[in-house]
């Protein structure tokens, strides 16, 4: 072992990353931000379930904001937070839009519908769900029990 080298200890933390970022309100910024946090769980190696449906999830949320918050708006941005670990996935997305009413339900349990359907999806993947009361700001979360 080279000189000043420490062996790693047997006992790391587990591995755990904090990502935040915006992105322009545009299909092709969706697809390269989910692919990217994807990317990012793979590497923390999360259970492929976790996966699936922190990918799932987040491509909803950040569908829901550029189709109804920023309504397709370019010159809006999409904020995205992301704290990913083996024991917990934390996703949040905020838009620009005006968010809907307070005490409104948009999510639709057709699935055949268009609006409300990610919404829907959303509730069933994760297990933990919080719109802020404007409703342009939410936050997904999947926890170990």
């Amino acid at each position: 072992m080279r000189e000043g080298l420490h062996p790693i200890s047997a006992e790391l933390p587990p591995p755990k990353a904090d990502v935040q970022f915006a992105i322009a309100s545009s299909e092709s910024a969706i697809v390269l931000a989910v692919e990217g946090v994807k990317r990012l769980m793979q590497l923390l190696a999360l259970e492929d379930e976790w996966i699936f449906r922190g990918e799932l999830s987040l491509q909803e949320a950040l569908l829901n904001s550029y189709l109804h918050g920023n309504r397709r708006d370019p010159s809006k941005a999409i904020w995205v937070y992301c704290s990913l670990s083996p024991g917990r996935v934390r996703i949040e997305i905020e838009d620009e839009g005006l968010g809907y009413e307070p005490g409104e339900d948009p999510s639709c349990q057709d699935l055949t519908c268009f609006d409300g359907r990610g919404l829907y999806l959303i509730h069933q993947l994760m297990h933990s769900v919080t719109v802020n009361p404007r409703g342009n700001h939410i936050v997904m979360s999947l926890l170990k029990e």
